[in-house]
């Protein structure tokens, strides 16, 4: 990793934040939590705490490391969404990479996302676990449809919703001057593949993440907007 900028933002209709991320030289995170009152911010915060401890360990490949982190984050939230009335149905999303050399181990739960920008173009690493994407895999309505169906913000995979769950683990190869972003759906709700593609070339990485967040606030900021982009 050569440099990254992150920000995480309010949006323009919520009263809290519930998104977390974390970042150090091998690994970051992005987390959006969901549930009543304050559930969410603690589901999301307390998910990167747990990933974060867990991906200290050593005896695992970088694979099964990182499904045993979101499976530990995963049993710890459900424990206290369970034990909690006040947290009764709260869980998070989470996409994770871990840097290897030359590749990037991608995990991810929910809908947030990892996207991968270099000179070739845009590519969404992830896949979204959510009733939309399911309805555009099915066929029944189209890309375009999607950014205003009526059930865009339902995901069928999130930490601690279940008691058990599995994460999707994928790897991409990272040249030099290449970028990953790592975004939650505050972001991808307004601005497209396309938009992200062209600010992220033309900008250096701090003016790059602030004129994102701004334009998703300009369209409407009706959810927290968290961008992190790493270079290579």
């Amino acid at each position: 990793m050569k440099g990254y900028s992150v920000i995480s933002d309010i949006g323009k209709k919520r009263t809290n934040n519930q998104d977390s991320y974390y970042v150090c030289d091998k690994w970051c995170i992005v987390a959006d939590g969901m549930g009543g009152h304050n559930g969410g911010e603690i589901a999301s915060k307390t998910a990167v705490e747990i990933i974060k401890k867990s991906l200290l360990q050593q005896s695992l490949s970088i694979d099964m490391l990182l499904r045993d982190a979101i499976e530990t984050a995963n049993a710890e939230v459900y424990r206290m969404s369970v034990d909690d009335p006040t947290l009764e149905g709260m869980g998070t999303t989470a996409v994770l990479c871990y840097f290897d050399g030359g590749e990037v181990a991608v995990a991810n739960v929910g809908d947030s996302r990892a996207y991968h920008i270099s000179d070739k173009g845009i590519v969404q690493v992830t896949h979204d676990h959510s009733i939309v994407q399911q309805l555009i895999e099915s066929g029944t309505i189209t890309k375009s449809e999607a950014k205003t169906h009526p059930q865009k913000n339902l995901i069928t995979r999130a930490i601690g919703t279940e008691r058990t769950i599995v994460a999707d683990v994928s790897r991409i190869a990272v040249g030099e001057g290449d970028c990953i972003l790592l975004c939650t759906d505050g972001l991808t709700t307004y601005v497209s593949d396309e938009e992200i593609a062209k600010v992220v070339r033309e900008n250096d990485l701090d003016r790059a993440v602030r004129i994102l967040v701004d334009l998703a606030n300009s369209r409407g900021g009706m959810d927290n907007i968290t961008a992190l982009l790493i270079a290579f």
